[in-house]
């Protein structure tokens, strides 16, 4: 079994066992993913423009060990935090309900 066949075998099983948990694991497998979609995106940014966290960190007026935490993805920033780190990355901050366009 080649790596992307056992990536996509991995993701099925998670989502059946988080389905067989029901909503309430569902709900934090979503926020999982949504912390992690925005720790890449930051870091994505971040690398981009080639500054270190400590870099980023300035820019937004938090701390280095801040922006570790929130590109490990382990943590859901707040808006707060959303919009110190959109504006500091110069980038828009884009948040939305229902399905993606």
């Amino acid at each position: 079994m080649n790596h992307s066949t056992w990536k996509t075998h991995k993701a099925k099983a998670l989502a059946e066992q988080v389905e067989e948990l029901g909503p309430k694991a569902q709900a934090v497998y979503d926020e999982a993913g949504l912390a992690i979609h925005i720790a890449q995106a930051v870091y994505r940014h971040r690398t981009a423009l080639g500054w270190s966290q400590r870099e980023l960190a300035e820019h937004a007026g938090m701390t280095q060990p801040a922006i570790a935490r929130l590109e490990t993805g382990l943590t859901l920033p707040s808006t707060r935090t959303l919009l110190r780190i959109a504006a500091a990355l110069d980038q828009p901050l884009f948040i939305g309900i229902g399905l993606a366009a």
